[in-house]
């Protein structure tokens, strides 16, 4: 072996390390959208934060707070982009894109696919429910992994497009399945998540109903655009 490969070798390792750790480095990548940081979920973060930081001193009204860590992270995001450059070219040759982190909170106010039809009268029926074991239909495919993955994003503000065209496809599937139906409803049921002594009681936790789509099927059937 030449002398200089191994120090050629331990330079790519450091490059190769470097170059994952910054990418793999804690970011609100994905989450600068105003419409995100309104979910409950994030405002409880930024709540028990702000009580946190209020302990110690740093007493800021629940605008300002927001305001001041929006800005943080808005400025830490340009120097971010600017300190990544120079690597994009390894990460797009290489495949060594790593853009998913690990959990930072719990998820406090989840969200369950409802797909609903009307067969008329304005009355709909349940036909998927998200892990239930009577309203089945499309669950092998909305229930793999992957999807459950894609379903958690659609009960966020800022996939709007995506959940849309989910929702062509599963007009498409329900104008084939079901031909007597006349309109499909998909909606998701944003709730808290239940407390140990509400889950023993069988209380149905709050919520309320968000992203709702509504498609009329006959068109579909007609091919119509």
């Amino acid at each position: 072996m030449k002398p200089w490969i191994p120090q050629l070798r331990a330079i790519f390792v450091l490059f190769h390390l470097v170059a994952v750790t910054l990418m793999a480095a804690p970011a609100p990548a994905g989450g600068m959208k105003r419409a995100a940081w309104k979910d409950p979920t994030v405002q409880a973060e930024l709540r028990a934060w702000r009580d946190r930081l209020s302990g110690l001193g740093l007493d800021r009204s629940p605008e300002a707070f927001e305001q001041d860590l929006w800005e943080l992270a808005a400025g830490f995001m340009r120097v971010r982009r600017q300190v990544l450059r120079p690597f994009r070219p390894y990460y797009r040759w290489c495949g060594t894109w790593q853009t998913w982190r690990m959990f930072i909170a719990p998820h406090r106010f989840p969200a369950r696919l409802h797909i609903e039809l009307s067969d008329g009268g304005g009355d709909y029926r349940s036909v998927y429910v998200a892990r239930s074991p009577e309203h089945t239909w499309l669950a092998p495919q909305l229930d793999q992994a992957r999807m459950r993955a894609a379903l958690f994003r659609y009960g966020w503000p800022s996939y709007g497009r995506s959940w849309s065209q989910l929702a062509d496809w599963i007009a498409a599937r329900a104008a084939a399945d079901f031909p007597e139906a006349e309109r499909i409803r998909l909606r998701m049921w944003k709730y808290r998540t239940p407390s140990p002594e509400q889950v023993l009681a069988g209380e149905r936790p709050e919520g309320r109903w968000v992203n709702v789509q509504l498609r009329a099927l006959e068109p579909l059937r007609r091919g119509d655009p």
